[in-house]
């Protein structure tokens, strides 16, 4: 008789799919910004943006870097519908108060900045690699006091570093050419005062007007805390918190 052939049965273990600690490694000790997706965002909201630099590069407030920066800010103040309200540079990290129509918008507007001027500090640093590594992260403004307290931690944030003196504002920001203050120093009276970048004027009812609502900012206000890990504004925050400092 013939032989019946039997249907032989492989084992095939399973892989893929999802599964505890899959998917690319943090360079870094700690995470970037998460790809979620990002907030719906009207045309009349700013957007506060921040960006943090690479680990271990030089600070972005010194000699060359910050007249790289500042020329960069001044080159996209306005560009690809992104308009450039206020900023601050920071050691290892800046900010922005942006306008903008949409978040495309946004996303042109940032690959025009950052692009060209991470590719300048690497000349400046003699260096290669990556100069902003993470996603940029931005929180969208929707009321006057939310516009209010954007404002002054863009404006404030080198006094929450503590390399601002409390009774001065910071060169290395739009505060000097800033209208908002209630007590703001003579411009004359600051020495060493560096080019502060061209900005946008603001357009948006929240940024022209509807801050001013809660009161103009006081030269000694400071920022509030930040989230743990990341800088945000806390612009959830009361506005009689704000003006009562």
């Amino acid at each position: 008789m013939r032989r019946k052939d039997l249907q032989l049965e492989f084992d095939f273990r399973q892989h893929g799919g999802k599964r505890k600690g899959a998917g690319r490694k943090p360079k870094n000790a700690e995470a970037g910004m998460p790809h979620r997706q990002r907030a719906k965002k009207k045309r009349g909201q700013p957007l506060l943006i921040t960006v943090r630099l690479a680990d271990g590069l030089p600070s972005l407030r010194r000699g060359g870097a910050l007249k790289l920066v500042l020329a960069a800010l001044s080159a996209s103040s306005d560009r690809h519908g992104m308009r450039i309200i206020h900023y601050s540079v920071q050691s290892n990290h800046l900010h922005f108060l942006v306008e903008a129509d949409d978040r495309e918008c946004v996303a042109r507007g940032m690959n025009a900045l950052l692009s060209p001027l991470a590719r300048a500090l690497n000349k400046l640093w003699g260096r290669r690699g990556k100069v902003f590594p993470e996603r940029y992260h931005d929180e969208v403004i929707s009321t006057p006091t939310q516009a209010r307290n954007a404002l002054r931690y863009v404006l404030q944030n080198g006094k929450k570093h503590g390399i601002v003196a409390q009774s001065s504002i910071d060169l290395c920001s739009s505060a000097p050419v800033f209208d908002g203050w209630n007590d703001r120093p003579s411009i004359a009276a600051i020495p060493t005062a560096p080019v502060v970048a061209t900005v946008a004027p603001a357009s948006t009812w929240l940024l022209t007007t509807g801050w001013r609502r809660q009161g103009l900012l006081g030269i000694h206000e400071l920022p509030q805390t930040k989230h743990a890990g990341r800088p945000r504004a806390n612009l959830a925050k009361s506005s009689r918190r704000a003006t009562s400092r």
